[in-house]
This record gives C-alpha cells, structure tokens and sequence, in this order.
C-alpha cells in the first residue's frame, strides 16, 4: 500500500515518520521517503524561491524518482511518502497532519529558516484547508489527524491504525475528513 502522509509544513509529518522510521516493530514494515529530501538532494526543482526560501518542485522528475524507489522496495513493505507535496502524486491513501493555525504559528514561529511572512501564510493555509482539500480532489480515499494537542506517539498510531484499517478493507470512519473549521483564523 502507497500512502500519502502530507499536511502544512510544521503539523508533524516529519516527525511522525521519523519515529515510524527508527522504531524497530514498524521499520521493517514501512519504507518512507522523505520527498523533500528527494528534490533538495536529486535537485529535483525547477528554482529556488528565494522570497519563501523553498524549491519549487519539478512534479514529473519527482513522481518518476519515486516510483523508481518504490520498484526497488522490499516486498510486502508499506510505503509512506512524506512531504506536504506528497498528495500530488499517486497513492492508494491520503493522511493530511492538521492542526490548529495558533498552534501551527507558533510551532513555525520557532523555526529560524521562517520569516513572518511564511509563518503567516502556512498558518492562513491550514485554516483554509488547502491541503485538504488538494487531497479530497486527488483521491476519495483522505484521512485527517489533527496533532494539535496529540503526542508523536498518537499520531504514529492514528496513522498506522489508518493503514491498518485500510489494508483490512476497513474504513477508519473517525478519520474522515471534514471535522475541522479553522476558517475564522484567517489573517488577511
């Protein structure tokens, strides 16, 4: 299975899968790849957007590259990409990482690499639910955690319960998306 683990950058996708990574019980079971490690090392961008401090993605190198680690992946491995572009490319299941844009404001703010402008503008998309919605129009199978108050250790499990629950051919119902109205947040 192919999941998509993706969110506003600062809601714990790194995180999450750094724990799945080093942990011995889901690390045989789980290769992640970590996209925006991907496109930084393989210089798979176009350009650098010097006003974000960020990379401008090129999608076709990124999605041929990962479907080349997914063809050399062990059998029986479940794959998790990793990235808030993760949703663009194909997977058998979407997780958007949510949390409440005060508290992804603050996580941000903490971040040197951040300026005022994109701790804002983050925080604006979360509360506008852009990734969710860029999810729910790439696949009807989307799942939302929201990691706002919840420790690394439970969203590890949320998403694994998620994946779990899929490959059963179970629906996570208390996943489904659409539980979260951050939209008065908005700053213009």
């Amino acid at each position: 299975m192919i999941i998509a683990l993706t969110g506003t950058p600062g809601t714990g996708k790194t995180t999450v899968c750094g724990f799945i990574a080093e942990h011995s019980q889901y690390r045989k079971q789980y290769l992640i790849i970590d996209l925006n490690k991907l496109v930084i090392d393989g210089k798979l961008y176009t350009e650098k957007d010097e006003a974000r401090n960020s990379y401008n993605a090129d999608m076709e190198k990124l999605e041929w590259r990962v479907k080349q680690i997914i063809s050399q992946a062990p059998g029986g491995m479940d794959i998790i990409m990793e990235g808030h572009l993760s949703h663009l490319l194909p997977a058998d299941a979407i997780i958007v990482l949510r949390t409440h844009p005060v508290a992804l404001r603050k996580r941000l703010g903490k971040r040197k690499e951040y300026s005022f402008e994109k701790v804002k503008e983050n925080a604006n998309a979360e509360a506008l639910d852009v990734i969710l919605v860029e999810s729910t129009e790439k696949s009807s199978s989307v799942f939302e955690i929201n990691t706002t108050d919840a420790t690394p250790l439970a969203v590890v499990k949320s998403v694994i319960f998620i994946i779990e629950s899929l490959k059963k051919g179970s629906i996570p119902k208390d996943f489904l998306p659409g539980k979260f109205d951050w939209i008065d947040l908005v700053e213009l």
